[in-house]
């Protein structure tokens, strides 16, 4: 059963990799793009995301120092 929504072919694996592989470039990226929306993110998975921007901060950091006094 096939439906078109957009420009987007859905069927069997296939029938479907056979059509992505005979469009051209700008078509086949059409085809393959879709809008995912932001996720909306609770307290836990926001103080671990900021947990990990901290860490990057001060590795980043440690070899800019680490950099500086191999050049000193």
């Amino acid at each position: 059963m096939e439906r078109k929504e957009e420009g987007q072919i859905l069927g069997s694996s296939s029938d479907q990799s056979w059509v992505l592989s005979s469009l051209e470039h700008d078509q086949l990226v059409r085809a393959k793009k879709h809008h995912i929306p932001r996720r909306h993110l609770k307290g836990p998975e926001l103080v671990v995301l900021w947990g990990l921007r901290i860490y990057l901060l001060f590795m980043m950091a440690v070899v800019l120092y680490q950099v500086w006094i191999a050049a000193h």
